[in-house]
C-alpha cells in the first residue's frame, strides 16, 4: 500500500508570507484611512453647503440681514462657559433651519461629539459643547464650525461696548463670493479671527482635514467650497477674511478694522509666525 506523504509548509516560507502580509497591510492601511477621511471631509463639505443654505433662507427671511456672530452673552478666552450665562449665537439663529443639530458636527472633528451640559473652554475638553448649548432643548450644541470675526463684530448685538456694530447686510458686502462666512474649528466660540493663524496658542483652535491639510468654508454668496488656510490670507490684496474693497497698497497688513482682526499680519506665508508648531499643524 501506498502512503501519500502531507507537505507542511516551512518555517522560513510561514515567515515570508507574514512579511508579505505585513507589507500589503503597511501599504494598504494608510490608504485605506486616508479613504475614510475623504468621505468624512466630503461629509463635512456636505454639511456646511446645508449650513450655507440655512443662512441664505435665514438671509431671506430678516430683510436681506445675517445674523449676528453673538445676539447675547459670550465667553472668555480659556474660561470655560459657566451655567447661567444663556449665551445666544448664529448658531442657535440657524437651528430652526436645518434637519438637525448634527448638521453643525464634522465626523472629522475630534470635538464634534458634544455631552449635553458640559460647558466650552478653549482648548475644549472632551465632550465640551459650543456656545449657545444652554438654550438648546437637549443642552447639546456640536463645536465644529465657527463665523468669520473680520466680517462682523464678535461682540453680542445687545453689548453697547464700543466697537459692537449691526448686522452684515447683503447690500454691504463688497465681495460676497469671496469672502467667507463660515469656517471650520476646533474651538466651542462661535468666531474666529485672522489672528487665530499665526499667533502660537490660537493656532490649537484653526481646524484642517489630514487629506491635504484642506478646510471647507462657506461664503457669504451661500457657496462652499475646499481650500487651504494660508491661501485664505495671501495674497492679502485677495484675501478671504475682508468683506469691504480690499486694499491694493502693497505696505498694507490689515484685513479689517473690526475688534479682534485689527492687527498687522505677517508680511507673508514663510514668515516665522507660521513656524510655530501649532500653526504649523494646520
Amino acid at each position: 500500500m501506498q502512503r501519500t506523504q502531507k507537505t507542511a509548509f516551512t518555517l522560513i516560507e510561514l515567515l515570508v508570507v507574514i512579511a508579505i502580509i505585513a507589507i500589503l497591510a503597511a501599504i494598504l492601511f494608510p490608504v485605506f484611512a486616508q479613504a475614510r477621511e475623504k468621505a468624512r471631509m466630503s461629509t463635512c463639505i456636505s454639511n456646511m453647503r446645508q449650513i450655507g443654505t440655512s443662512l441664505m433662507m435665514y438671509v431671506q427671511d430678516y430683510d436681506e440681514t445675517y445674523p449676528h456672530i453673538r445676539f447675547h452673552g459670550y465667553s472668555d478666552p480659556g474660561n470655560p462657559d459657566r451655567a447661567g450665562k444663556m449665551i445666544y449665537t448664529w448658531r442657535n439663529a440657524i437651528v430652526p433651519y436645518l434637519k438637525s443639530v448634527d448638521i453643525l458636527a464634522c465626523p472629522s472633528n475630534r470635538n464634534g461629539h458634544p455631552v449635553p451640559g458640559i460647558p466650552g473652554s478653549a482648548p475644549p475638553k472632551p465632550g465640551a459643547n459650543a456656545e449657545g448649548w444652554e438654550l438648546m432643548p437637549d443642552k447639546r450644541m456640536p463645536i465644529s464650525y465657527a463665523m468669520n470675526g473680520c466680517a462682523s463684530s464678535w461682540y453680542p448685538a445687545d453689548d453697547k461696548r464700543i466697537g459692537t456694530s449691526g448686522p452684515v447686510r447683503w447690500a454691504q458686502l463688497a465681495r460676497p463670493a469671496d469672502t467667507f462666512l463660515i469656517s471650520e474649528s476646533y474651538w466651542h466660540f462661535p468666531d474666529m479671527h485672522v489672528v487665530w493663524l499665526f499667533d502660537a496658542f490660537s493656532c490649537g483652535g484653526v481646524f484642517s482635514h489630514p487629506a491635504g491639510k484642506m478646510a471647507n468654508f462657506v461664503f457669504y454668496d451661500g457657496h462652499a467650497k475646499s481650500k487651504k488656510w494660508i491661501a485664505t490670507l495671501y495674497p492679502l490684496p485677495q484675501n478671504n477674511w475682508q468683506a469691504t474693497e480690499t486694499s491694493q497698497n502693497p505696505k498694507n497688513r490689515r484685513v479689517s478694522t473690526i475688534p479682534g482682526c485689527d492687527y498687522d499680519v505677517p508680511t507673508g506665508p514663510d514668515a516665522k509666525a507660521f513656524q510655530s508648531p501649532q500653526c504649523q499643524a494646520y
